[in-house]
């Protein structure tokens, strides 16, 4: 069984991210660790059962280099690393489903996710990661590989704030990493990604910033602050404990 470190970067997202804290504890996977990165100065440095997280006061340039240096604070024993977006949630499956994956491979890409259903019914609707060419398999939200292919295929790039999951994506091709997908190997999937505006919304937060368009990065230095605390809060929009999933899979939302 390997140890499994998700990471996150946050900015100015404090109930979005009590909320991902939340399915972090609800995870089932025994040996893991949570890693939080904070650029804003939004919080005091803790940790908890299991996860950490640093706050600094200076902005990192791109998302490239905040999401490298997330990855440079996962304890030395972890073999893994899993993207957790802040803004996403996160079945209680879903450390358990990636590192099943990573057994096999060196990157683990899901070819579902889920999205909630915008009228607050609470279901969870299949959606595929990929539009055309099942080998495009996209949300990186999902992604997980070991720590040994990351640093092969040299992290991400350090220019690129909206679009460095796509530069991931190349050089872990361009690295030819074998990869698993998790649904295949008959689990459900997990992440539940909060695409554009609905009941998974939050007021006073930013949405997804691969919504916000080409500057959204630059945008998100705008957005008022402030010092908060970080309590760890269930999702409202979906039941984390028993989730209603939809049958059937739908297209790629975006």
């Amino acid at each position: 069984m390997i140890e499994i470190a998700a990471v996150t970067v946050t900015y100015k997202r404090p109930v979005q991210l009590g909320r991902m804290l939340a399915c972090f504890l609800a995870q089932d996977y025994p040996l893991r660790e949570l890693v939080i990165l904070d650029d804003a100065g939004q919080y005091r440095n803790q940790e908890g059962d299991r996860w950490r997280l640093v706050s600094v006061g200076k902005r990192y340039p791109t998302l490239g280099a905040k999401r490298n240096a997330a990855v440079s604070l996962v304890s030395p024993g972890a073999e893994a690393i899993a993207v957790w977006d802040d803004d996403d949630c996160y079945l209680p499956w879903a450390l358990t489903a990636s590192a099943a994956a990573l057994e096999r491979a060196g990157w683990s890409r899901p070819g579902l996710v889920l999205h909630a259903a915008p009228d607050g019914s609470g279901r969870l609707i299949q959606h595929r990661t990929w539009s055309d060419d099942p080998a495009c398999k996209l949300y990186h939200a999902a992604w997980a590989f070991r720590r040994a292919t990351f640093r092969q295929a040299g992290g991400y790039s350090p220019d690129v704030s909206n679009g460095e999951d796509q530069e991931l994506m190349r050089r872990l091709e361009r690295a030819k990493t074998e990869e698993a997908d998790p649904c295949q190997l008959g689990f459900p999937p997990f992440l539940v990604c909060s695409w554009g505006q609905g009941p998974w919304s939050v007021d006073g937060e930013t949405p997804k910033l691969s919504w916000s368009g080409r500057h959204g990065y630059k945008r998100l230095g705008s957005v008022p602050g402030g010092k908060r605390a970080i309590a760890p809060a269930m999702p409202t929009f979906f039941d984390l404990g028993d989730p209603n999933i939809a049958a059937g899979v739908r297209p790629r939302a975006f």
